[in-house]
């Protein structure tokens, strides 16, 4: 049976009220996490600064400029930028989320002394060439300019410039640009591939930041409960869907989901990643038929804005996994004390 909190909670979220809630999101993210996304990391100077590029797009309409600080000299820096791609040191970003499509990408931990080399007509691959039946040949962005150490401009990724701020210290700028567009393609642009592309190249930086300063890109202990969350998450979603008898049938659904990235990828946690998404989507219909309409649109606007804001999303997610299943522990516990507690209170009681 379902937990008549949990219930009441659902029914409480109905469709008319999320909308609602979805669209005041809509606007904070279009007033203030857009510009802020735009311009994360960098200074009003260097957000005016003319950058190594520039000129190559002199019809641009917008740009925006990112930045951030490495404790570690520019020629390091340079070394893990330039072995980026699918192909080589991956984009130190989230594979989880890259390999949910089968994208085969896996970050590196270290230099590779063969990948060093980049020079102008080269490129940054994307996915494998035989990706979706060869749509993948094309996936590359070229290089435009390469100036070893200091800067590298790509076709279709902006520049990325190193500017040291002393012997072992230095500033990462990238630049992007954007071209003429339709109203349409305007408004997709900013609601579909800006947040895409920001939550992406967030995380490269950060990324990169860790590897070339040599420290773990999160705390040991922190990454292990957020993991041990994700797992607990997919073994407590099968088991839902496995108690159901008449139900279980359905676990099909998040199973194939997984597929593409356990096959192509050989990555376990895109893998759990798109088995949790389409498991908790199918089974909120499955308990609450058409009511979990409007939870499931409150917890997609949060998991988009958990993307956006926090600074590894997979770690976020992971702590509220964990904390969930605990609080659902916690209660289960209690509501077993209680009617332990009643039936002794029950026992004890005298007959007339």
């Amino acid at each position: 049976m379902i937990d008549t909190k949990l219930w009441a909670v659902v029914k409480a979220t109905r469709l008319r009220y999320a909308i609602p809630f979805v669209l005041l999101l809509v606007a904070i993210y279009w007033t203030g996490i857009h510009p802020w996304m735009m311009n994360w990391g960098s200074t009003v100077a260097e957000r005016q600064m003319s950058l190594p590029g520039d000129a190559l797009h002199p019809d641009r309409r917008g740009q925006s400029t990112q930045a951030i600080t490495i404790n570690a000299p520019p020629a390091v820096v340079w070394q893990w930028l330039v072995q980026i791609g699918q192909d080589r040191a991956g984009f130190y970003s989230y594979t989880w989320l890259e390999n949910l499509i089968g994208a085969d990408i896996h970050n590196a931990n270290e230099i590779h002394p063969e990948w060093q080399q980049l020079a102008v007509g080269d490129a940054w691959r994307l996915a494998p060439p035989d990706y979706l039946w060869g749509l993948g040949k094309d996936a590359v962005t070229p290089v435009l300019i390469s100036e070893p150490g200091h800067v590298l401009v790509l076709e279709m990724w902006g520049a990325w410039v190193i500017e040291p701020i002393d012997a072992h210290t230095s500033r990462l700028i990238v630049r992007g640009q954007t071209g003429p567009a339709s109203p349409l393609t305007d408004l997709m642009t900013k609601m579909v591939m800006d947040p895409i592309v920001f939550t992406m190249q967030r995380r490269m930086l950060l990324g990169l930041k860790a590897r070339a300063e040599g420290r773990p890109e999160a705390p040991v202990a922190l990454m292990a409960i957020a993991q041990a969350g994700w797992v607990a998450a997919g073994i407590a979603v099968a088991g839902l869907f496995v108690s159901q008898r008449r139900r279980r049938y359905w676990l099909v659904l998040p199973v194939v989901a997984a597929l593409p990235a356990l096959l192509m990828s050989n990555d376990v946690q895109a893998g759990l990643a798109a088995f949790l998404a389409v498991g908790i989507s199918v089974l909120g219909f499955l308990f609450f038929g058409r009511s979990w309409w409007g939870p499931l649109l409150v917890i997609g606007s949060v998991v988009l804005l958990t993307l956006l804001l926090a600074p590894d999303a997979y770690i976020a997610i992971g702590l509220v996994f964990a904390l969930l299943l605990l609080a659902a522990l916690a209660a289960m516990v209690s509501a077993r004390s209680s009617s332990r507690g009643g039936a002794a209170h029950g026992l004890a009681t005298p007959t007339r």
